[in-house]
């Protein structure tokens, strides 16, 4: 009998929606893990307008253009394709407003007071991107299952070695972890967390899905061993979901460290 394991499947994954019809958290992280960053952030654009405070970055596909006035300011390959970074200029620039030569615009931000819309609007595309780095890590843990499985150690499957055993369950665990955290709260509404837009995300809680993702993701990649650090589809997923977490991973302003900076204000 076998005693082969398989990658932890938090609960709702394995349902990956139909194209087009991406509605909320649960459906960016299927699309994460099934189609990678580049799927999962176009699909979270198509629900939000892209957003950041004065200064901040984001990470973008290609299909999903800046606001009018960001800066390009490099690019990361993913393990399925390319995706840009911007950075918000430090003059505010209201979310939305797709850049002249940048393509077809994004989705509108709803027209409200400045500073509250874009500190509401900044908070729910961060929200966004957790759900999308919740996918990428259980895409890393199934890549790293795969892969174990095609190896031995005295003759047992390596992936069934019990301290591999034990990386695997602690990864299952954080999954879980992040999407408690997150509270099932749709992508849209994060950020208000009045009755008609749903409860919100407190910042303390945003950098705490960063921070025990950020320790699954890096764990997950020690799995691979020297092949992880070559330039291949391993490596550059881990850095896709590092890089994720540094640009929306934590809300400015903060008080208390994390990996990426510092907890604060509720999202």
């Amino acid at each position: 009998m076998s005693t082969d394991v398989v990658a932890p499947a938090p609960v709702g994954a394995g349902v990956l929606p139909e194209k087009g019809t991406v509605d909320g958290p649960a459906d960016l992280r299927a699309v994460a893990r099934e189609r990678g960053a580049v799927a999962a952030l176009t699909a979270l654009g198509g629900l939000l307008p892209v957003a950041a405070l004065p200064g901040e970055c984001v990470l973008l596909p290609d299909d999903v253009p800046p606001p009018g006035g960001w800066a390009r300011v490099g690019e990361v390959a993913s393990d399925v394709g390319t995706l840009r970074a911007w950075r918000a200029p430090r003059a505010a620039v209201a979310p939305g407003s797709a850049a002249p030569a940048a393509g077809e615009p994004g989705p509108a931000a709803p027209a409200t007071d400045g500073g509250a819309a874009a500190r509401a609007a900044d908070a729910a595309w961060r929200v966004g991107v957790a759900w999308v780095r919740t996918g990428l890590c259980e895409r890393l843990t199934d890549r790293a299952v795969e892969r174990l499985r095609g190896r031995t150690v005295g003759g047992t499957a390596t992936v069934n070695l019990p301290p591999v055993r034990l990386v695997l369950a602690d990864a299952a665990l954080a999954h879980l972890e992040a999407q408690a955290l997150l509270g099932g709260v749709a992508a849209g509404d994060a950020a208000a967390g009045s009755p008609d837009r749903g409860p919100a995300v407190s910042g303390t809680s945003l950098a705490r899905v960063t921070a025990v993702l950020d320790r699954s993701s890096r764990a997950v990649h020690n799995l691979f061993g020297a092949s992880g650090y070559v330039d291949g589809d391993a490596a550059r997923l881990a850095r896709t979901i590092d890089l994720l977490g540094h640009a929306s991973g934590t809300l400015p302003g903060r008080d208390t460290e994390t990996p990426h900076g510092r907890e604060g204000q509720d999202a």
